[in-house]
């Protein structure tokens, strides 16, 4: 084969091969963007505004309408504030989270909804003390004691009537937080919301002097409870929030003195209405005279008279 001829074969290969290679890489470089995503659409959702607790109504300023990408929009995500204002906040919703019908509570809002499925709201009246001074708060769960003298002779019993029972509201303080007004400055403007210091379900203080006490219980727990103020004294018990345990049994038992007999009062034998008395004998001493002519002792027995010297 003559140079000339290898020259051309060489230089058909050459170019056989550039565009052999042409093709592999447009092909590559089509499919990279075709795999390209386009530009995701914005789409507004309910994000919280703040930190809201579980079992909260939720208000107007405690959420707020953004722009989300589309690609980042949970399941279930709510876009309208009508769907969620008014309704109650089934978990607990972060600042920034967007709000979605899976964390809001199924069930009716305000006081009603508070009531556990299955349970009753019941009140019972307390003092300083039986309410455990007053910090005993909503939300938090108390067992119920019994004091009373009227199941037995002679003593008086102590012992444990209710357990674990929930406290829904005491006095008409619910663990339902109401509205706050917005905070304004001097000039009228509107403060933010972190701006003043918000009450947290983990104060100790108490609440107040108790006087009545809305429980949680079974209808037939609540007609256990109701029968029993008639009988004794209830007496709360704050349990700690650590305290799962169900296990132990309270009853105690004080014995009264018993009251001595009294003696039998001995009776005197009757005595006759009327006893004859027997008559003593009459005497008579007289003392003669110059007419009677008789000097001496006179004795009269009954019809008898005798004369001595």
């Amino acid at each position: 084969m003559s140079p000339r001829k290898l020259l051309l074969l060489c230089g058909l290969a050459a170019i056989l091969v550039f565009m052999i290679i042409y093709f592999i890489l447009s092909s590559v470089f089509s499919s990279k963007k075709e795999e390209q995503p386009q530009a995701a659409a914005m789409v507004p959702v309910i994000e919280a505004s703040r930190d809201i607790e579980p079992q909260t109504v939720i208000t107007e300023d405690m959420v707020k309408a953004v722009d989300v990408s589309s690609n980042l929009v949970p399941t279930g995500a709510l876009t309208d504030k009508n769907a969620v204002v008014g309704k109650k906040a089934g978990t607990a919703i972060l600042a920034g989270d967007v709000i979605t019908a899976r964390k809001l509570s199924q069930k009716a809002g305000g006081f009603v909804g508070l009531i556990p499925e299955g349970m009753r709201a019941v009140s019972f009246s307390v003092n300083d003390v039986t309410g455990v001074s007053g910090f005993a708060k909503p939300g938090d769960k108390v067992d119920i004691l019994l004091v009373t003298s009227r199941e037995g002779m002679d003593r008086i019993t102590s012992k444990i009537l209710l357990k674990d029972v929930l406290i829904l509201a005491v006095n008409k303080s619910s663990s339902q937080p109401q509205p706050q007004p917005q905070k304004t400055d001097k000039d009228g403007k509107n403060l933010p919301d972190g701006s003043a210091p918000r009450q947290t379900s983990s104060s100790t203080a108490s609440i107040g002097t108790p006087s009545v006490v809305t429980v949680a219980l079974t209808p037939y727990d609540a007609a256990k409870l109701i029968a029993s103020t008639q009988i004794g004294q209830l007496q709360m018990l704050l349990r700690p929030t650590n305290d799962d345990g169900d296990h132990y049994v309270g009853y105690y038992v004080i014995p009264l003195p018993k009251a001595e007999a009294p003696k039998p009062i001995q009776q005197a034998a009757p005595q006759p209405m009327y006893a004859p008395q027997a008559q003593a004998p009459a005497v008579s001493i007289s003392s003669g005279g110059a007419s009677s002519g008789f000097s001496g002792i006179e004795v009269i027995r009954g019809t008898n008279v005798s004369r001595g010297q």
